[in-house]
């Protein structure tokens, strides 16, 4: 774990460390509340060397400071004993060492909350992000911003810094302590004269507020029916129906309860996804009729979100028009470490605000959408594929694709030998005997099982590996893993070697790094795949490139014969006795 070094994170951890192995519960909120008390004593005129007695503790909670935070920083306020009040001494010594070195200076205690375990980075993002987020929403000009998931006020105290006023009303029945103390520590006082809590609502109580602005991150996969969001549903029913992640929901439930502009940030799953990802995109694109509303889609790397290691992706809608086309911007490819999140973002900070020419974002229409599946994912249109001439052909239309069968957990009467990812990215056809066995809950159609000269692809994890399918499925019956596919050549159309070679190459290669996508784990759809352009010549010139395949079955043979002949010389005089 590495730890930021500031003299605000250094008493966070200090404070921390102090909380350890007591009855304090989690021990980072103890660390806020400290922080906050002193930051609340200073705004009230009390020395922070006060906070050592609990009297002082008494007035600053009838002075508004949450009593759950002073319950938290000192669990027996009346107490006298020895150990709670070294304890009480030790803490206020570490805020009054803060204060001494910082003074009026701004505590930001947000990085503290990244340095930590995923629990108390539960609804924080890199700053990077947050600093993006605020220019994508653009400047105030005196009007009110809605943030209404917010789970730390790492959002709202960014936005009362740049002079918005907030909305803070959240469908979510959210614990509000975290925001209360980070707002206390930024103002002084948990209740802030700029939030504002409440929402307007109908005779019957079901909210119906607007705002012009919003900057909305739903949580991830929380159904939305079963909690307290139901009630804000605006659609009378309908958004649940169609809607029923937090995440799909959200948006739809925001963007129409916006009236300039909304940004939205989320997991990448709502940027291709089926279902009801797909419907919401659907909708998102032809909302405004002849206006496009969606402004940009940006897509982040892993890493982003406090806690999670997922990848991140933003959309700005503007309500009742905008630009002609959408504007796609890649900020997730490259580095995939998880503690350079930050930096990437940083530098595709200017990309994703269009401010510099770029081969990692462009332009794309509404027709180009809705050709691609609806789909928003930036990697899509920004794939530089050249030119593969006239006699290029769908990979749908020279294949057909098996699918992997559904499988049993408990052993079944339909044992079936599988191939994988682990048979695959060789030359030479799969003739070995296959390790793997799998049990189907019914029995596979004919067509559906893999034969010699199917190509074996995989599509989820390492996507593009490959093999041709050799006397192996001669042996036993077999199916194709869950991570895989088979294409089965049309032969009067492409010969398998000539395909396989081709899907192999840098060039295939390249194709299918823009069509993957994934939140977590990379994949690509069937539909997308067989999608994917093919030069598809005469058959006579691909039996003329036959050859070729042949020598690299060669070649793959050698290397493993001299890869042999190698570790037989580096063990053959001191052979290791492995019992």
């Amino acid at each position: 774990m590495t730890r930021t070094e500031s003299p605000v994170s250094l008493a966070f951890w200090r404070l921390m460390d102090l909380a350890r192995g007591g009855v304090f519960g989690e021990t980072w909120l103890f660390a806020l509340a400290w922080l906050a008390a002193g930051r609340m004593a200073v705004a009230r005129n009390m020395s922070v060397d006060q906070l050592a007695e609990v009297d002082a503790w008494k007035a600053l909670v009838d002075a508004g400071f949450p009593a759950e935070a002073a319950d938290r920083a000192v669990p027996q306020r009346s107490s006298t004993s020895v150990a709670d009040m070294g304890r009480r001494a030790a803490a206020t010594s570490i805020v009054a060492e803060l204060h001494r070195e910082l003074g009026d200076l701004r505590w930001d205690v947000v990085p503290c909350f990244l340095d930590g375990g995923a629990r108390q980075a539960e609804g924080i993002v890199v700053p990077e992000l947050t600093a993006l987020l605020f220019d994508l929403v653009g400047e105030p000009d005196g009007s009110e911003l809605w943030i209404p998931f917010d789970l730390r006020g790492q959002l709202t105290v960014e936005a009362l810094r740049r002079g918005w006023r907030v909305l803070a009303a959240s469908p979510l029945s959210v614990w509000s302590l975290p925001t209360q103390l980070l707002l206390t520590i930024e103002a002084g006082h948990p209740e802030h004269p700029k939030v504002r809590r409440e929402v307007e609502r109908d005779g019957a109580g079901r909210p119906i507020g607007r705002a012009d602005y919003a900057l909305v991150m739903p949580p991830f996969g929380v159904q939305v029916k079963d909690s307290s969001m139901a009630m804000w549903d605006t659609a009378g029913g309908k958004g649940l129906e169609q809607f029923a992640r937090s995440e799909s929901w959200a948006i739809h439930e925001f963007v129409n309860r916006t009236n300039k502009r909304a940004v939205f940030v989320s997991g990448q799953g709502v940027l291709f996804a089926k279902g009801q990802e797909q419907r919401l995109r659907e909708y998102l694109v032809h909302r405004g009729g002849e206006c496009n509303e969606v402004a940009a889609v940006i897509s982040l790397p892993p890493g982003v979100f406090g806690g999670a290691g997922i990848a991140g992706a933003v959309l700005v809608v503007n309500p009742g028009g905008g630009t002609d086309d959408v504007y796609m911007a890649d900020l997730g490819s490259g580095r995939r470490s998880l503690q350079e999140a930050g930096d990437i973002v940083a530098a595709g900070h200017d990309i994703a605000l269009g401010k510099v020419p770029t081969d990692k974002a462009r332009s794309v229409t509404r027709d180009e959408i809705a050709a691609n599946e609806y789909s928003l994912a930036p990697s899509r249109y920004l794939r530089r594929v050249p030119d593969l001439g006239a006699n290029a052909l769908a990979l749908g239309e020279i294949c057909t694709a098996l699918r992997p069968p559904a499988t049993s957990k408990d052993p079944s009467q339909f044992e079936m030998a599988e191939v994988g990812q682990q048979d695959l990215n060789q030359w030479s056809a799969i003739n070995h005997e296959l390790e793997k066995t799998t049990y189907l809950k019914a029995p596979p159609k004919a067509g559906n099982l893999v034969r010699p000269g199917d190509i074996v692809f995989s599509i989820k994890g390492t996507v593009g590996k490959a093999a041709l399918m050799g006397s192996a499925a001669q042996a036993r019956p077999t199916v194709v893993s869950q991570s895989c596919l088979a294409l089965r050549p049309l032969t009067d159309r492409v010969m398998p070697q000539y395909l396989l070679m081709y899907l192999r190459s840098p060039h295939g290669q390249a194709q299918l790094e823009g069509l993957q996508v994934g939140a977590g784990v990379q994949h690509i759809s069937p539909s997308t795949l067989l999608a994917m352009q093919v030069p598809v010549p005469p058959l006579e010139e691909q039996r003329a490139a036959c050859p070729d395949y042949d020598r690299l079955c060669e070649l793959e043979d050698q290397v493993a014969r001299l890869q042999g002949e190698i570790a037989d010389l580096t063990r053959h005089r001191w052979p290791v006795d492995v019992q």
